[in-house]
């Protein structure tokens, strides 16, 4: 029988990531499945207890709460015969949307019953020399990042929509250089993100064709626009329409370099570093459970 280690944040989202865990563990049990409930008290508790179940070789590591869980959960991953499992119980959950992993409980845990293994690349940051799963925003979507996570945790995924509007109307493009691969690109930008999956702010489509197993990243800029198209930019994001806008421009590359103003890169949710920050493909970099096609 597949053997799980599950690893929650207890403060995770609205759903009590904490309690979630728990009822997972139990019914794996119930199925007949050994299960390590994994210390998740701190950050750096769950990343030890993380890297030490793996080492031990257990075959599915199941991440119990947001993005940012998943994140923690991918890198102790990355070279290693363990695969990823997500039960959903955050704010945002947007890589479990990517993955078309369920958002319901039980409906998770059925996948990872019966779901398969699918190869999907990571995002390198340096010069942290963290792994993130989805996209790492570096402009006003960075921003809105940073004021959704002031915001009440029983907002869940609303919080981003919240954070968005007073941040639209500050609006304030600014100058970036990014190196893609080989070329070099100056352009004066709300938004930069770099997006291996097409999903980000809490069911924003904002990289529609992003591909976690193609090798590339799908580099989302919006050139400047007033807030009136600003905001019907964001009516569009969520069913990923807005790329049509003559604003919106996307491109793609394994290795890209922002560098800029002086904001905070974000990945999965957290903050990172302050830019420039590059960002390299890993290709096939960890499994992950998900639904049968």
């Amino acid at each position: 029988m597949t053997e799980y280690a599950v690893v929650h944040g207890p403060r995770s989202g609205r759903r009590g990531a904490g309690a979630v865990g728990v009822r997972i563990s139990e019914q794996l049990r119930a199925a007949g499945h050994p299960v390590l409930e994994l210390e998740a008290g701190t950050v750096d508790g769950a990343r030890e207890a993380c890297r030490r179940a793996v080492a031990e070789g257990v075959e599915t590591l199941v991440a119990v709460g947001g993005d940012g869980v998943v994140q923690l959960a991918a890198n102790s991953l990355v070279g290693t015969g363990t695969a990823l499992g997500i039960v959903p119980a955050g704010t945002g959950n947007d890589n479990a949307r990517s993955l078309n992993i369920p958002l319901d409980t039980e409906d998770a845990l059925a996948t990872l019953l019966g779901g398969h293994r699918r190869s999907i690349d990571l995002i390198r940051v340096d010069p942290l020399d963290r792994h993130v799963v989805g996209s790492v925003p570096c402009g006003l979507d960075a921003l809105i990042a940073a004021r959704a996570a002031t915001l009440p945790r029983w907002l869940g995924a609303q919080s981003y929509t919240v954070a968005t509007l007073p941040e639209v109307v500050r609006l304030r493009p600014m100058a970036y250089q990014l190196q893609l691969d080989d070329r070099v690109l100056e352009t004066r930008a709300l938004v930069v993100a770099v997006c291996n999956m097409p999903v980000y702010g809490g069911g924003m489509r904002i990289a529609p064709d992003a591909d976690p197993g193609d090798g590339l990243l799908d580099v989302l800029i919006i050139e400047p626009v007033s807030a009136r198209a600003a905001v019907g930019l964001l009516r569009g994001v969520f069913s990923g329409r807005h790329t049509s806008h003559p604003a919106v421009r996307v491109e793609r590359a394994a290795r890209v370099r922002v560098a800029g103003p002086a904001l905070t890169a974000h990945g999965d949710g957290d903050a990172l570093c302050p830019l420039p920050v590059e960002c390299t493909t890993v290709p096939d970099a960890i499994e992950v459970v998900v639904p049968q096609t």
